[in-house]
């Protein structure tokens, strides 16, 4: 379960705030990627290994941490490099092993790394803007 505290939040929406939009937004995209760090170390460790294919398209080292902007969200996720496109320089079958097929199981681990680091990854995102905010 997740915690968050109001009164924490309300004070740093506030600060917040007052920063230039700028300072404000590179503040949230490093606090989301320093926060996220260890789902990607996770889903690195937990990923399957396939040695059949060439090492520049395993699922570990095609793990990436992606965020941007869209309006006045942040996205921050982890994810495979080309998703689910199905060509020789991505590992397109991650799918199959996170989500299963009809012959195969699913073996996910991309969805529990998250799950099981949510609570630290408010916990970083709360501390780092609290660093940038209150000094």
């Amino acid at each position: 379960m997740l915690t968050v505290n109001k009164a924490d939040l309300e004070s740093l929406n506030q600060r917040l705030k007052e920063m230039s939009a700028k300072a404000g937004k590179t503040a949230v995209r490093q606090a989301a990627r320093k926060a996220m760090a260890p789902v990607r170390a996770q889903v690195q460790a937990n990923a399957p290994e396939d040695l059949t294919e060439p090492d520049a398209v395993r699922i570990k080292s095609s793990t990436a941490l992606f965020t941007n902007w869209k309006g006045s969200t942040l996205y921050a996720r982890v994810g495979i490099k080309g998703g689910a496109k199905k060509n020789p320089e991505t590992p397109f079958y991650w799918r199959m092993h996170e989500f299963g097929t009809k012959s195969l199981p699913a073996r996910p681990f991309m969805g529990p790394a998250l799950e099981a680091n949510a609570q630290e990854v408010l916990d970083t995102v709360a501390e780092e803007l609290r660093k940038k905010i209150f000094g």
